[in-house]
């Protein structure tokens, strides 16, 4: 593909995309907000004046996930503002994305592999709706985004470092700490440093390393968070591979799906050739010639892995939930910046790749639009049978009393506004 046909093609992705993401980011709270971050604020800021208590607020768990970044922005925001507009974080938590996106480029360049082509690439799968949940709710972008863009942040910093006396091992440490304080699976790009150390052969660095991992670890897992659900059913691994190499293969996924089995199936056997071409890296060598790309690589499937352990009842249909596609997103990325770097795969297959890549993105961009502004007009209108009748479950799976309770004080305490006053919760409702 000519070069500034795919530099216009990767402009016209971020202008859409950016478009898209301002015209339908929506001022309400919906799931895990009303609890994460509405009654995040009334705790902190209503009914705890002890600094110590604020501290342990800020720093503890959101059922098994340390969320400190999602509590600072949140926080800060309302400290600033004297309320909470969830259009205004949406728009916060998705420069996490964009830095991402240019941690990714920086990532390309250090590897030799930078060019109009695999920018393309890159904006095809990070700069997608497939993961619209991720993008358009406070509730799953700023955790997911901030992890992901301070895991790889880490792991492109200890590449880099020398000596432990250097300003990129402190950046790795930097990273890892909020990591680790940005969502559950932080820890995991702990580890895979101490694998990159090692096929390096930074040994004095490994050392310090590896003494740092286990203490962020043990702060990370432990102690376990009583409020996690129980595992209702016997373990099934059959259950758990569906989970799993659908997940690892969700980046296919077109949503709603015409033909939903068949596109399951092929999220299936893609994930199953992502997991065997994972494992081969590691038995041919390349994890040691190249750890830093092989362990941005295995960051996503580890993930998928503790995912699928953790929710093999869903099954399959679990792995192509649009809150985890973000995580996959990278997988397609990644892998052809390895084939490009083993000279498996030439420039010009790319161009024949990102082609068909444009035709998936806008197949995903035209059907996930049409489920966002769904599920828009879906918080909306409970909000408003809420407003009129107080029963009214604000999540569908959850008895409405708690988070009803949660919204009606911030209503009366304005720090969220409601649709139908003088001030409406509704700043923009999907202008299509």
């Amino acid at each position: 593909m000519p070069k500034y046909l795919s530099i216009s093609l990767s402009v016209a992705i971020f202008l859409i995309f950016g478009y898209t993401l301002f015209q339908n980011a929506l001022n309400a709270p919906s799931f895990d907000d009303y609890d994460a971050t509405v009654n995040f604020i009334r705790r902190f800021f209503f009914e705890n004046f002890d600094p110590r208590i604020r501290f342990e607020i800020m720093l503890g768990r959101q059922n098994e996930h340390r969320i400190l970044v999602s509590k600072v922005v949140a926080a800060g925001y309302y400290y600033l503002f004297g309320e909470i507009n969830f259009t205004h974080l949406v728009w916060i938590q998705n420069i996490f994305l964009f830095a991402f996106f240019a941690l990714m480029l920086a990532i390309m360049q250090n590897r030799k592999l930078l060019s109009a082509d695999t920018v393309l690439w890159a904006a095809i799968f990070l700069l997608s709706l497939a993961f619209w949940q991720v993008t358009f709710y406070y509730w799953g972008g700023i955790q997911h985004y901030s992890v992901f863009f301070f895991s790889f942040l880490l792991l492109y910093s200890l590449e880099r470092a020398e000596r432990i006396v250097s300003s990129s091992f402190f950046i790795a440490l930097f990273a890892g700490l909020f990591a680790v304080l940005s969502f559950g699976n932080g820890f995991i790009a702990l580890l895979l440093g101490c694998f990159l150390l090692f096929a390096k052969k930074k040994k004095s660095l490994l050392a310090a390393w590896s003494v740092i991992t286990v203490l962020l670890t043990l702060f990370a897992l432990f102690p376990r968070p009583a409020s996690v659900d129980h595992i209702q059913n016997a373990f099934n691994f059959e259950w758990m591979g569906r989970l799993l190499f659908t997940y690892l293969g969700s980046f296919l996924f077109i949503n709603p799906a015409t033909g939903l089995h068949f596109n399951i199936i092929l999220c299936m056997i893609t994930g199953l050739l992502v997991f065997g071409t994972w494992l081969w890296l590691l038995w041919n060598g390349y994890a040691f010639r190249r750890p830093l790309l092989y362990c941005l690589l295995s960051l996503p499937i580890l993930t998928g892995i503790i995912i699928a352990v953790s929710r093999f009842e869903s099954k399959a249909a679990g792995g192509i939930a649009p809150r985890y596609m973000f995580f996959t997103a990278t997988i397609p990325v990644l892998l052809v910046l390895i084939l490009l770097d083993m000279q498996i795969l030439k420039k010009q297959h790319l161009s024949w790749l990102t082609g068909i890549g444009l035709v998936l993105w806008s197949a995903v961009f035209y059907n996930d639009r049409q489920a966002l502004i769904s599920q828009n007009e879906e918080v909306v209108t409970t909000l408003r049978r809420w407003e009129r009748d107080p029963e009214t479950p604000l999540i569908y799976y959850r008895d409405s009393r708690e988070y009803g309770e949660i919204l009606t004080w911030a209503v009366a305490n304005g720090v969220v506004k409601i649709p139908g006053g003088q001030n409406h919760l509704i700043d923009n409702e999907n202008r299509k």
